[in-house]
């Protein structure tokens, strides 16, 4: 008789519960089912992290032998269409469900989870949380900021203000991008380092660092930020390629980028204007194997959901 077990996920698909996710997927692989339900219907709030690791556990689940059907809520539905990622998940036919008997590992999130996502001996990174939200908003009327980076969070912010929904499910909610708060250790949060147009499928996304701290930039925790968010990324989204796009005017970014191992592979000539002016925007970008060469310069350990032997 077939064996079938179900991963059932309530309330939430995010990074809160991303490595409980895989490590289920893990456990349940042990025991050989024909087949897995990976139940989330009951959620109703996802972000990109929890659909990487959804899609992670899929795979590693499918190439150990198992069937696999994914029951989407219509939250988790519509967070898998606007990340493009449909096709790439066995989804179960509408009224399909496991039978009865099918053992249910049931999994929560923990509310006091530590939020941090990555750490070095001068900085941790995370997600905002709610209350630091009115700090994006601050930054988002920093006119330095408005000039160097242009980022769209910062824009929909300085509009419609810090609690707004959209500016809310941007900041933490976003199924193709993720929001980190860059926090030296001993101080206030310094800005923020934003993954964006996270293309799961083929493993790209977009890095843009906005710091408002002056020491911060003096003393370089902007690079350290971008260097730890880029190696995350290739860990725990299987992210292979990371591009950044650069006013031509901002040398500080374009030394950063280069720093960080970054590679001028292009021009968008006279795509911005300031101040009268058309200026360039480069474009950069940094590839699996130059990831790996950088981080193992920084030592960083690995930060995925998944053992190395998960993999083999």
């Amino acid at each position: 008789m077939a064996s079938e077990t179900s991963i059932r996920l309530h309330e939430v698909l995010t990074g809160a519960i991303a490595p409980a996710l895989c490590a289920a997927a893990r456990d349940v692989a042990t025991a050989g089912p024909d087949h897995v339900w990976i139940d989330l219907e009951d959620v109703k709030v996802t972000d990109v992290v929890g659909l990487a690791a959804t899609l992670q556990a899929c795979r590693f689940l499918r190439a150990r032998g198992a069937r696999v059907s994914v029951m989407p809520s219509a939250a988790v539905y519509r967070a898998l269409l606007a990340a493009a990622i449909l096709d790439e998940l066995p989804l179960a036919r509408p009224g399909v469900a496991p039978p009865e008997s099918a053992p249910i590992v049931e999994l929560r999130a923990d509310d006091d989870a530590p939020a941090v996502v990555a750490t070095t001996t001068r900085l941790d990174v995370r997600p905002p949380a709610w209350e630091e939200l009115e700090l994006v908003a601050a930054w988002a009327h920093e006119p330095l900021l408005d000039q160097m980076i242009g980022s769209s969070l910062l824009y929909l912010c300085r509009h419609l203000g810090p609690y707004h929904p959209e500016v809310v499910a941007h900041a933490q909610h976003d199924p193709t991008a993720l929001t980190l708060i860059v926090h030296p250790h001993g101080g206030v949060p310094a800005g923020f380092v934003r993954l964006y147009g996270v293309n799961l499928a083929e493993g790209f996304g977009f890095l843009e660092t906005a710091l408002v701290d002056r020491r911060a930039l003096r003393t370089g925790l902007g690079i350290e930020a971008s260097r730890l968010v880029v190696a995350w990324a290739m860990d725990a989204l299987g992210l292979r390629r990371v591009e950044a796009k650069v006013y031509a005017y901002n040398v500080l970014s374009i030394n950063s980028l280069r720093r960080n191992g970054f590679t001028q592979e292009g021009v968008l000539r006279e795509a911005r204007t300031w101040v009268g002016r058309q200026w360039d925007i480069l474009v950069f970008a940094i590839l699996e194997e130059e990831m790996r060469r950088q981080r193992a310069r920084e030592g960083f350990p690995h930060m995925g959901f998944w053992r190395h032997d998960d993999r083999s």
